[in-house]
């Protein structure tokens, strides 16, 4: 089965799906990502490397890109980005070959998902199905005129054997916050949240990583989580927070906001959102042995898992066809 992958921005975890899907048996794959800056960046080789990869500049057309498309003839195109020119030019060039679309926008009560339904509709038209992260993208999709039987959810995976390969032999100590400084991110029921802690005799510090606090690689992530005992997350809207995926197979307990879409499938200590006293107190509890319950799907979301769940998408739509 030949395979060809579109995607916007250069992932970690995309890239470790990817490459399981191209050692599978009878599975030949090309894969076309994106990026926002023209040239080909060290940290995007290093995320990509071992894949048959195009990286192309989307602001401008790609003679390399014709070129690939010419030569590859895929047998099904999962294609993300609707606003990408890359994904519209790979459509243009395989009009007759059966499409998934990989949507990972969630529905939000705005005048902007009200009106892609209209808007985006001759677009999706050209697809045969749609890949999401959870439920609240999928509920975006069938809005946007998908049927259901034609959603498939657990869009993204990780790598899970990597970041347990770093866990600590002795007990973790910590919390963590990783991911970006954005309002909806709500940082500052974090804050609030540890100083109740501290006032009730918690001792543990609290680390952040992503953009606003410390930086680090995404292969070095592994050992920021081995070096932790708890992910905090406090956010007012996050639908599928992949974070909090990347610490529960780490070994990490989660204390969540319920405005985090995949606490229960996960098993993160779900609170109500912007009660810091809750999240407080359950800190407390964290430091003091507590244990997230295990997350009956995680195992859902390993890149060999992925890789059964993608094959069985490519096969249905290629019979639909």
């Amino acid at each position: 089965m030949r395979i060809l992958f579109t995607w916007t921005g250069v992932t970690s975890y995309m890239a470790d799906c990817w490459r399981a899907l191209q050692t599978a048996p009878d599975v030949e794959l090309k894969v076309v990502v994106e990026q926002a800056d023209s040239g080909k960046s060290f940290a995007a080789e290093k995320t990509l490397a071992g894949l048959d990869c195009l990286l192309v500049d989307g602001r401008s057309a790609s003679g390399e890109l014709e070129e690939t498309l010419s030569a590859f003839a895929p047998d099904v195109v999962f294609a993300g980005g609707w606003r990408s020119p890359t994904t519209r030019r790979v459509l243009a060039q395989y009009r007759q070959v059966p499409r998934v679309f990989c949507l990972d926008m969630p529905w939000r009560w705005n005048l902007r998902c009200f009106v892609a339904r209209f808007a985006l509709r001759p677009f999706l038209r050209q697809f045969d199905a749609v890949y999401v992260p959870g439920a609240s993208a999928a509920f975006y999709a069938h809005w946007l005129g998908f049927p259901r039987d034609r959603i498939y959810r657990r869009l993204y995976a990780i790598d899970q054997a990597r970041l347990r390969a770093a866990a600590p032999d002795g007990p973790r100590r910590g919390f963590l916050y990783v991911g970006r400084h954005s309002p909806e991110k709500r940082i500052d029921l974090i804050e609030k949240a540890y100083a109740r802690y501290r006032e009730l005799g918690g001792t543990w510090s609290v680390d952040s990583y992503g953009q606003g606090g410390k930086f680090v690689q995404a292969d070095g992530m592994p050992q920021v989580y081995a070096e932790h005992a708890c992910l905090l997350l406090a956010s007012s809207f996050d639908p599928w927070p992949l974070v909090m995926l990347e610490a529960r197979a780490a070994g990490l307990e989660v204390v969540a906001s319920d405005r985090c879409g995949n606490c229960d499938e996960l098993g993160a200590f779900k609170v109500k959102y912007g009660d810091v006293g809750q999240m407080a107190r359950q800190m407390l509890a964290v430091e003091r042995g507590a244990r997230n319950p295990a997350g009956g799907d995680l195992a859902s979301y390993d890149c060999p898992s992925w890789v059964v769940r993608t094959l069985q998408i490519a096969r249905e739509v290629m019979a639909c066809r």
